[in-house]
């Protein structure tokens, strides 16, 4: 299983399971398509572009809007500077939707870029193959096998076809056009499934992986692997380096939120007072901003809740790295693939080089402390360096 450090997203959560809302139907559309195999070298830019232009983040602004409300708040501010003084109260307070907007921008752009990096590990050349049932896609140090019946959402610009199959949208899977020998065919494909699995809204935690995957492992282990499976809960993640900066990261969105509301609200009411038309505005305020507060407040009793687990998973460690399944889809992971290791009471924690994402195990999810004594000698001989 992998989990991310990235920071909550303020957005509501879909009411529906778009992957399971009709499979039926998706596997009927599915049944005429053919294999069709790709290899490319995959870029950053690809990524960006994969994430950035085929709106499968319905939270993200895309560059061609932020360039079009940038033009048009300079042209509003030269309106200004014609009808009011630089010092005029009025000026003041129509710059404040500005600055709210721009906070709003960047905060979102900053989005973008934390969702490239969360998925650059996977730049360099890539092959595999697409078809109805599934899509395999190898890297040069992991493996996977995705179930396309758990497929959540589809973008696609001109050079890229983008796929999530994680309903929280922390990972996608970018395949340049290019990687497929008939990228006329590769376009009807990519078409097909965007009709089928439009962009939708983020969850916070993806339903379907707090059920235990029971399909056949799509490879084999060792004959001294060490195995595991179960559910993993907030409880296990609390003394880690990723628990830690989930809560510090709660703390600073909070603070930072509340100053800008305080400031927001106190300064509206400095400048107009009290009055009817003062309130009013000053209650939609607080009606706007309550949003974004309520939806960190759903996201911290989805991440820190023990009541279900986060995640249920199931694999083995065995000499060669580490395999594991959950209901969307398999991994095997080469050791090369982790920069660091940390193993607590509870948790085997293995961060992915150069991005802030997470292969976790709980030790509850093995059988017998034999089993968890296994998985941790395994992780200490031939894993990453452990955490300082």
């Amino acid at each position: 299983m992998i989990i991310s450090n990235s920071a909550i997203n303020p957005y509501e959560p879909p009411r529906s399971d778009p992957a399971v809302e009709n499979p039926l139907a998706f596997d009927d559309e599915l049944r005429t398509f053919e294999r069709l195999d790709f290899q490319t070298e995959l870029t950053r830019g690809d990524i960006r572009e994969g994430i950035a232009r085929t709106n499968i983040r319905t939270d993200l602004v895309s560059m061609r809007t932020l360039a079009s409300i940038v033009i048009f708040f300079c042209f509003y501010i030269g309106f200004l500077s014609l009808v009011a003084s630089p010092n005029s109260t009025v000026a003041l307070l129509l710059s404040i939707p500005i600055v709210i907007t721009a906070a709003l921008l960047w905060v979102r752009y900053r989005a973008l870029n934390r969702a490239v990096k969360l998925n650059a590990h996977r730049c360099g050349a890539i092959h595999g193959y697409i078809d109805r049932d599934l899509m395999m896609i190898v890297h040069p140090d992991q493996t996977r096998w995705l179930k396309m019946e758990h497929l959540v959402s589809v973008g696609q610009s001109r050079n890229v076809l983008t796929l999530c199959f994680d309903a929280t949208q922390m990972q996608f899977d970018v395949l340049p056009l290019r990687a497929f020998a008939d990228r006329n065919l590769a376009m009807m494909l990519a078409k097909r499934l965007c009709q089928l699995r439009p962009p939708c809204p983020i969850q916070y935690i993806d339903p379907r992986r707090q059920v235990l995957a029971d399909d056949v492992p799509a490879c084999s282990p060792d004959e001294n692997a060490a195995f595991f499976a179960g559910g993993i809960y907030a409880d296990d993640i609390r003394d880690t380096v990723l628990g830690r900066r989930w809560r510090w990261g709660l703390v600073r969105f909070a603070l930072l939120f509340g100053s800008v509301a305080i400031s927001l609200i106190v300064g509206w009411f400095y400048f107009v007072g009290f009055t009817w038309f003062g309130i009013l505005v000053g209650v939609i305020l607080l009606f706007v901003l309550s949003k974004p507060a309520r939806s960190v407040i759903k996201a911290r009793q989805a991440t820190f809740s023990n009541t279900d687990p986060l995640l249920m998973s199931s694999g083995w460690f065995d000499a060669t790295g580490q395999f594991s399944m959950a209901t969307t889809g398999q991994s095997k992971a080469n050791w090369s693939l982790f920069e660091t290791a940390e193993i607590t009471d509870r948790m085997i924690q293995l961060k992915i080089k150069g991005c802030d994402m997470y292969h976790l195990v709980a030790r509850r999810q093995c059988s017998d402390d034999a089993s968890w004594q296994a998985a941790c000698d395994f992780v200490k001989q031939y894993g990453p360096q452990a955490v300082p």
